[in-house]
């Protein structure tokens, strides 16, 4: 169920364009509430201070979409979002292990894979709405570890959510446009295990593997 309430003042047009918006992309999982907001209203009502376009917020079992302004990437990726924390099948790839907890790059690694998991719900409905937004000339991410450095590409990129998807000519289409950079061989190894193997634990253990010395 979806209930949509204006905060602010909004005209007709723009409560449609959000209710088809919210309607195309599907039913959510759990009851949802969209409020329409400004910046103003976010940030004295909800505490949240940089909206952007749509945010979505969660308390005790709650589920509040705000939306300023109808804008279709950012409210399906706010729902895909949703979709990812409440659905227990998706929640299994992301979510870290409770032996795993209090490891060094666990948290990043599930953050980086919620995002590919939101983006692969958001590939099945409209692969060109994910793959336009995106921007293959700012990968890889270099920093000065190994592993924080496969772990902040992963998160960012969607090309693995495409191919997940079944896009594969098209997630490797966009692939060969990124960086020519030392980093792009290991990552690349990396990229197809993820691909292959769609879940925290052995992602992480592969992770683990890196940088040990060999025998």
């Amino acid at each position: 169920m979806v209930e949509i309430l204006a905060l602010r003042e909004v005209d007709d047009e723009e409560l449609k364009a959000v209710a088809k918006l919210v309607e195309e992309f599907g039913p959510p999982p759990v009851e949802l509430v969209v409020a329409l907001v400004d910046d103003k209203i976010a940030e004295e009502a909800f505490g949240i201070s940089g909206l952007g376009s749509a945010r979505l917020i969660t308390g005790e079992g709650h589920y509040t979409l705000l939306v300023r302004s109808p804008d279709k990437f950012s409210i399906w990726r706010e729902l895909a979002f949703l979709e990812a924390m409440v659905d227990p099948r998706l929640m299994s790839i992301w979510s870290t292990p409770e032996q795993y907890r209090n490891e060094g790059d666990a948290l990043a690694l599930s953050l980086a894979l919620l995002n590919r998991v939101a983006d692969f719900r958001i590939a099945l409905r409209d692969v060109k709405l994910l793959t336009s937004s995106f921007s293959p000339g700012d990968l890889p991410v270099d920093v000065d570890d190994l592993r924080r450095s496969l772990i902040y590409t992963l998160a960012l990129d969607v090309t693995v959510s495409a191919a997940l998807a079944g896009f594969s000519s098209l997630a490797e289409e966009l692939y060969l446009k990124y960086r020519q950079i030392p980093l792009k061989d290991i990552y690349t190894r990396f990229r197809n295990f993820v691909i292959n193997n769609f879940k925290f634990e052995p992602i992480y253990n592969y992770l683990l593997l890196l940088g040990r010395p060999s025998r």
